[in-house]
């Protein structure tokens, strides 16, 4: 069984090798996710995606969301905006 420390760097491993390889989402991707309401308001300015996706070298796309206490993915946009309502929302 893993440590504790062992766990958090390597999970913090794995965040940071997907921010590397981030990339913009479409404008397709966009609009759903700003459509879905998952978003971020910062100040009152205008509301962020709070979805990104990230591309490794093999070509996989993975959708990204998170805050600064917990990050959760998925191979799907449907599926990382149903991660954001569903968990990552509540660690804001």
């Amino acid at each position: 069984m893993k440590s504790y420390n062992e766990y958090f760097t390597e999970k913090k491993s794995a965040f940071k090798s997907l921010q590397d390889k981030k990339v913009a989402l479409t404008p397709e991707e966009r609009k759903t996710v700003m459509d879905s309401k998952a978003v971020w308001h910062h100040n009152g300015g205008s509301p962020s995606p709070a979805v990104w996706k990230s591309v490794g070298e093999d070509g996989k796309t993975t959708f990204v969301t998170h805050t600064h206490r917990a990050y959760n993915t998925a191979p799907t946009l449907k599926g990382a905006i149903a991660r954001f309502h569903d968990f990552i929302k509540s660690t804001a």
